[in-house]
């Protein structure tokens, strides 16, 4: 039995859009808190049978839509094939935060697993653990978002290249206001598709490499307020390509944008809010201060219909 367990990460530079590699190799880079609260958990075990590898949600864990089970698998089996290891594995895995619901779960599913097939695969050929740097690649073929997960607090996505990035911003929480944890209608590999049909797709690389360049400088000075303005640009940009894409379709939910206008609402009578931003989802990360966390909480919880999940970077 091999087990490993990976965070999520929410990204304020987002991957989205893919190059035609078959790789899941970003048109543009990304850059991404970790959330080291937000867990998935992956036990792999050798069997002793010669049938498929299986997938089996760890107990009190909510199973995985078919399609997103189907491609867990078939990513491990590929591994599997890649190191020339024999036999069948039952992967159990389960989150501790909804699934498939635009909260990142992919990532944290592939790292996990690719972490605990790499211990797997290690230990049976009896050869050395690849590096976290390689694990993170490999990762990413499976999900391009995983990559990010191998690095924290903050992780940067660049070509062939991932990891760290300094940051002098103080310790920050992430509050997750939950509008639907339901199964997403399009999923992100379809999305990924969809945006390149929109009008806006042709500037969107460069778009966002300017924006990596100036949030890096932000965090590298600690300047709160300049990173919450490159990541509400980012956040509209990215939405922006759903919405005009050649089928259009939306994430944000009349909740969500509710949430989206409290935040605005700070800056603009107090001067100082959250760092807003939003995944291939309805669900709106409110990434503050940890020393203020409970007052934006208690804010956050005061409207309607809103739930709120938190997490440590």
């Amino acid at each position: 039995m091999w087990k490993a367990i990976a965070p999520s990460n929410i990204a304020l530079i987002k991957y989205m859009g893919k190059q035609s590699d078959g790789q899941n190799q970003a048109v543009n880079p990304s850059l991404s808190m970790t959330l080291a609260d937000f867990r998935t958990t992956v036990e792999l075990e050798q069997t002793s049978d010669n049938g498929p590898d299986r997938w089996a949600p760890l107990p009190d864990s909510a199973p995985l839509r078919e399609e997103s089970t189907k491609r867990f698998v078939e990513f491990f089996t590929r591994l599997k094939t890649e190191q020339e290891v024999k036999g069948s594995f039952l992967i159990h895995s389960g989150n501790n935060f909804p699934s498939d619901a635009g909260l990142a779960s992919s990532a944290s599913s592939f790292a996990a697993l690719t972490m605990a097939a790499s211990q797997a695969f290690a230990a049976i050929k009896k050869t050395p653990l690849p590096s976290l740097e390689t694990q993170a690649m490999i990762s990413r073929t499976g999900s391009g978002s995983s990559c990010r997960s191998f690095f924290s607090p903050w992780c940067a996505w660049e070509g062939t290249q991932i990891g760290t990035v300094p940051s002098k911003l103080p310790p920050l929480i992430d509050l997750v206001a939950v509008i639907d944890t339901g199964f997403k209608k399009v999923s992100s590999s379809e999305a990924h598709k969809r945006v390149q049909t929109s009008p806006l797709f042709e500037g969107r690389p460069a778009r966002a490499a300017q924006r990596m360049a100036d949030l890096k400088a932000a965090l590298n000075t600690g300047n709160y307020q300049r990173t919450a303005e490159i990541s509400w640009s980012e956040l509209w940009d990215m939405h922006s390509l759903f919405h005009t894409s050649a089928i259009p379709f939306f994430y944000l939910a009349p909740l969500s944008m509710s949430v989206l206008r409290w935040s605005e609402e700070c800056w603009e009578k107090r001067g100082h809010g959250p760092i807003a931003t939003v995944d291939a989802g309805p669900n709106v990360h409110l990434l503050v201060p940890e020393a203020e966390k409970a007052k934006f909480r208690s804010e956050l919880e005061a409207i309607p219909g809103v739930t709120v999940l938190e997490s440590r970077a």
